[in-house]
């Protein structure tokens, strides 16, 4: 196995998933200090879904796409968004633009869709004053806890999620789809199997049936993958379900989660996700400079409250529609 310039140790005493490198110190060019070890962070990356790299010379946000492009490739597209986030760089965009005081509940990214990246790439520019950390979970763990009964049901129904684009509430199509032109939206929803409908007032609606599981492309293993838990419209709570209810009724809100041949999902059923998400959750904080690869299917992420300013951004890597093509290809 190849070695990593710097000291590697379990990021969470006693498990296994995560770990850090920290580096020396002395590196003042990151992309240099990766290449030269790139080796030994692939070794790392193949048997734990989260490796932080510390102190490796990341000084400035203009440094990350050279590390980038080292550690997860040429950035896929984010298109057919579901949170509000900026491109700042070519394929760099900010962590999820939410307002500082809520906290974004575990996921792994794209799980709504029927294609996602396999790696994504963190890094932070400045941490927050208090807070604001990227809290990751095992999957494989969050998995077993969910149990067989309830991954063997969404398996076997999908999951469809619901959408209506409102102005003012939500996103609107037009930054969902990263267009203006209807033509373009309508297409893409074709393409992806999205059913669509333009309602009189100019307002759409779409809905999509996912994959409820899937299968990691190297360990096999079976996963839960989706994310009702957080499109459900039990994740608003209580009142401001019932605020929107009120403004748009229980068909028109701007997200919802069902399983695919259209029937409720029990509200228990998601407690009981993200319950095992919470359970899993752990945690680290940030320092400026810092780098973390992650497996996006082998392990989740969130994000706390914070106060202060906060820059945190991320890539997201190779397509998992891609792995599929080339080993289609390879039979």
């Amino acid at each position: 196995m190849a070695t990593v310039d710097g000291t590697v140790r379990q990021l969470f005493a006693g498990e296994d998933f995560a770990v850090i490198v920290e580096a020396d110190g002395t590196s003042d060019n990151a992309a240099s200090w990766v290449s030269a070890n790139i080796a030994g962070i692939e070794d790392l990356a193949k048997t734990h879904p989260v490796v932080v790299l510390r102190g490796i010379g990341l000084s400035d946000e203009k440094g990350f796409p050279p590390v980038r492009d080292l550690l997860v490739g040429r950035p896929a597209n984010y298109v057919y968004r579901s949170t509000p986030r900026t491109e700042v760089l070519e394929g760099v965009l900010t962590a999820t633009e939410y307002p500082a005081s809520e906290e974004i509940l575990m996921h792994c990214e794209n799980a709504y869709q029927r294609d996602w990246p396999l790696r994504l790439v963190f890094c932070c520019i400045k941490p927050a004053e208090t807070g604001g950390q990227t809290p990751v979970a095992d999957v494989r763990k969050v998995t077993r806890d969910i149990g067989d009964e309830i991954l063997d049901e969404v398996e076997r129904r999908g999951i469809r999620y619901i959408r209506n684009y409102h102005e003012g509430f939500d996103l609107d199509w037009k930054t969902v789809f990263q267009t203006e032109d209807r033509g373009e939206v309508e297409s893409f929803c074709r393409a992806n199997d999205i059913d669509f409908e333009w309602t009189p007032d100019g307002h759409l609606k779409t809905a999509q049936t996912c994959q409820g599981t899937a299968r990691h492309p190297v360990t096999g293993e079976r996963l839960w993958f989706n994310q009702a838990h957080l499109f459900h419209a039990s994740a608003l709570g209580e009142d401001v379900l019932e605020d929107l209810v009120d403004i748009f009724g229980e068909d028109g809100l701007p997200r919802d989660a069902r399983y695919g041949d259209g029937t409720p999902i029990p509200g228990e059923v998601l407690e009981k996700v993200r319950a095992a998400f919470q359970k899993e959750a752990r945690q680290f904080d940030w320092q400026a400079g810092d780098v973390m690869l992650v497996d996006n299917m082998l392990a989740s992420h969130a994000r706390r409250p914070f106060t202060g300013s906060r820059r945190v951004l991320v890539s997201m890597g190779r397509m998992h529609s891609e792995i599929e093509q080339v080993a289609g290809a390879a039979e």
